[in-house]
């Protein structure tokens, strides 16, 4: 269990630039940090990780605590059984990958750690390329064994910075697949910083949200992403609706591709994946139209009923929560809301055209 309180401010001519004040934590599984540039996200794996020192609060890992300000107690970053991966990998030129790896393997004899660094690169299907220097590898190889190099020091829990950054989308899908799947094997908490909802979304088994360097909405991706509970969390998460969903049919000649996500079924234009592939499709909150009355003569290729669920007034526009067996957000101006009637509890239609669900991941 990762355990997290602190407070870290930044000062810049006697004034303060940025103050962070958080507390959470991770028991197991993958915890999402998400967040606009700037929020504190990299911070907290920082002062986690002892690169940054709090300037109070507590920090601990399974029981041992590698910071508290009360107890003065800050152990050293390499004392602290806390893995970490870099946006940009932080690879050895000079070394092979198993060389790397190695490198990230604390005890035993050199025969034993190039045993152990071989061991992590076949369980991310990488032990082709023990031999090779970082220059010789892709991008999503070099992540493998940054990620490699991490697990094989045996953390009690693993920090991940933006690390599919690099990488295209096709590889970043397969290996946020990976990542998932590493995590499963080692059961250790991980705790990943993203801008991609699609990531936290695919991957996380809870999200935190931050807003200038405080937790301002937590819980599960899917629901925290579609269904902010202030205007702060809102403009945290951004328009965007994100849904986790499987394809179920394909309907070619039509040019569509039916999805299911949570028991919400959605048109979306077609993509010749196979039924039962896993996507995740993002839909602009503003190209989601609201109706008081079902409405059937229309080229939207969807008709969702639902429930205003909630009403987030933020500057010029409203945003709206409707609960249609997912949350969907849908912005509207304050006159809609007026002339509608709409407020929590009452039951609307959406009209979202299969063109306005897109394909993320």
């Amino acid at each position: 269990m990762l355990d997290v309180n602190i407070k870290k401010r930044f000062v810049s001519g006697g004034e303060t630039t940025f103050s962070l004040d958080a507390a959470f934590t991770v028991e197991q599984g993958i915890t999402v940090l998400f967040g606009p540039s700037g929020s504190g996200k990299t911070t907290i794996l920082r002062a986690i990780a002892g690169i940054l020192t709090p300037d109070e609060g507590r920090v601990g890992v399974n029981g041992n605590v590698y910071f508290d300000s009360q107890g003065k107690i800050n152990v050293p970053v390499r004392e602290r059984r806390v893995g970490i991966v870099f946006q940009d990998y932080l690879l050895f030129p000079h070394m092979t990958a198993a060389e790397n790896v190695a490198y990230g393997v604390r005890e035993g004899t050199d025969k034993a750690r190039r045993a152990r660094a071989l061991e992590m690169l076949a369980l991310l299907g990488i032990e082709h390329a023990a031999g090779r220097y970082p220059h010789r590898l892709s991008g999503g190889e070099q992540q493998r064994v940054a990620l490699a190099r991490a697990l094989a020091s045996d953390p009690a829990a693993l920090l991940l910075d933006e690390p599919l950054s690099a990488v295209d989308v096709r590889t970043r899908a397969r290996l946020l697949e990976e990542i998932v799947d590493a995590q499963r094997k080692s059961r250790i908490p991980f705790l990943y910083v993203t801008h991609a909802p699609a990531d936290a979304v695919r991957a996380g088994d809870s999200v935190l949200i931050l807003q200038q360097g405080r937790i301002v909405q937590r819980g599960k991706p899917q629901e925290v992403f579609n269904a902010p509970a202030s205007a702060r969390a809102a403009r945290a998460v951004g328009d965007d609706n994100i849904l986790a969903a499987r394809v179920v049919e394909q309907r070619a000649a039509e040019g569509i591709t039916m999805v299911d996500s949570s028991g919400c079924l959605l048109a979306t234009y077609y993509n010749a994946l196979p039924v039962g592939s896993l996507v995740t499709l993002g839909i602009p909150a503003d190209d989601i139209i609201v109706s008081r009355e079902r409405i059937t003569q229309t080229s939207a290729r969807n008709l969702l009923g639902g429930t205003v669920k909630r009403v987030i007034h933020d500057e010029e526009k409203v945003e709206l929560v409707i609960d249609c067996g997912v949350d969907l957000k849908v912005k509207v101006t304050g006159q809609a809301v007026e002339a509608l009637g709409l407020s929590s509890g009452v039951t609307v239609y959406l009209l979202i055209k299969a063109s306005a669900c897109h394909l993320l991941a």
